[in-house]
């Protein structure tokens, strides 16, 4: 495939060694859709077929893939959907809707049908189908990042990210302060920015609020402040910055301060050359956790296309190469878990799945008042709680001099049996335990954080 339009946009000078190569040749899914739609004998795709009489006792004479007649009883979808192949982009019906439920989060934000709903309909992507939002995450990366290129992220993040941007794709991580006053760190931010664009034609920055491991999301205010940073910065040094927004704890706010919405949603709007990319899924948005069924959307410009054709074309050329990479890792997404995302939206909608989810989500709430409420009894001056109001975690700071955080870890877990996440990387000043209190019932909280601080007091 040509990919004229895209050369013409910033994308593709930041584009990765591999971003610019890859793309979806016409192979076996290529053949087998035209079969489909052409041939009166199909030999193209390799799942095996047959009249379910032939396979399956007291079966009936439709032409089924085959399927072990057990798999029945264990779900009321239809088998024909859930044990084929889907297109390699996954399915495009469960991929509209998922645009649709991007658009009509906008709405239960925003409360209104203005400019940002009409640019969001025509000037992101269709989201394609990822092996879980971990996926999403490792092909944001290939794309945009070659080996010894920069990315930029707080030093406050979830490990697998190093794992796929050092160890994976050998790439770098120029890590910044994350909190300064208890505020994110702006000034930390800028300086990052301005140190990469020294070296990069493009900056990449991935953004993931509510934050794993601290839970921090950006107050409404310091929400503005990183997106007139990052609007200034792209006109300061004229390079395209690429915003990776992962999304995978979006709809767990539990503060009014907070900033009630994805930060992709205000990078959208704004006109600079600032790239947004959502990295989402529905492994916590609709809780079902081992689907792996993630989506990757970008937000295009309007200033980078003549016409509706060029921004059609855009979108196809697109789509063409997060296929390619689809096709090059997961081959094609589980079929199962995107036809009951498509099925729960249709049968049940949108505004039905808010509702419902909101009895989880006030859980948690209650959850995180209480945890928060209980650390703030600890008098002991060598810990520190970073700032959180969503998500299903939180961080406590433990002083290096005194207490290394993996030691301390391993000693609540022998002696008091509290199983936490040790989080040790001195060299970025992080030291300090994370604590999933999502899955921690509320009346047990007292006892956790007692045994939490007798721990502490054994390190006195």
């Amino acid at each position: 495939m040509k990919f004229d339009i895209i050369q013409k946009t910033p994308l593709y000078n930041a584009f990765s060694e591999i971003g610019k190569r890859i793309f979806l040749p016409d192979g076996i899914f290529y053949w087998a859709g035209r079969a489909k739609n052409e041939a009166e004998l199909i030999g193209t795709i390799g799942a095996a077929y047959g009249f379910e009489k032939d396979f399956i006792d007291g079966g009936n004479s439709d032409w089924l893939p085959c399927y072990l007649k057990d798999i029945k009883e264990y779900s009321n979808l239809s088998v024909k959907k859930v044990v084929t192949y889907t297109s390699i982009g996954g399915l495009q019906e469960t991929r509209e809707i998922w645009k649709e439920w991007i658009i009509k989060k906008s709405f239960y934000i925003e409360k209104n049908e203005g400019s940002l709903l009409s640019r969001l309909k025509k000037y992101i992507t269709t989201p394609v189908i990822t092996g879980g939002v971990t996926n999403g995450i490792f092909q944001a990366c290939a794309l945009f990042l070659s080996p010894k290129d920069y990315i930029i992220m707080p030093n406050k993040r979830w490990s697998n990210y190093d794992n796929i941007i050092d160890k994976f794709l050998g790439a770098k991580i120029r890590s910044f302060e994350f909190f300064q006053k208890n505020e994110i760190n702006i000034e930390g931010l800028r300086i990052a920015i301005n140190d990469v664009a020294k070296i990069q034609e493009k900056i990449v920055i991935l953004l993931n609020f509510p934050n794993n491991p601290t839970g921090y999301v950006p107050s409404k205010k310091e929400g503005s402040e990183i997106i007139d940073l990052l609007r200034s910065c792209q006109l300061t040094h004229n390079k395209p910055i690429i915003v990776l927004v992962d999304d995978a704890y979006e709809p767990y706010i539990y503060s009014d301060n907070a900033l009630n919405k994805s930060i992709f949603y205000d990078l959208h709007q704004l006109d600079e050359n600032v790239i947004p990319i959502k990295l989402d899924g529905i492994t916590k948005e609709l809780l079902i956790y081992g689907g792996r069924i993630g989506f990757l959307t970008l937000g295009i410009k309007p200033h980078w296309l003549d016409n509706y054709e060029d921004l059609e074309t855009l979108k196809l050329e697109l789509n063409n190469k997060f296929e390619g990479f689809n096709r090059a890792t997961i081959s094609n997404p589980n079929s199962f878990y995107q036809v009951l995302t498509h099925d729960l939206f249709i049968e049940k909608g949108m505004d039905h799945i808010v509702h419902t989810r909101d009895k989880v989500k006030n859980l948690l709430k209650e959850r995180y008042d209480y945890i928060n409420f209980e650390l703030g009894t600890i008098n002991n001056p060598e810990i520190s709680i970073d700032p959180n109001s969503g998500g299903f975690f939180l961080f406590i700071n433990l002083n290096p001099k005194k207490i290394k955080a993996t030691e301390f870890a391993n000693h609540l877990l022998k002696k008091y049996k509290v199983g936490v996440i040790p989080i040790e990387r001195l060299d970025e000043n992080v030291n300090g335990i994370r604590i999933a209190y999502c899955s921690i019932d509320l009346n047990k909280i007292p006892e956790l954080i007692k045994r939490v601080n007798f721990a502490l007091n054994d390190f006195s």
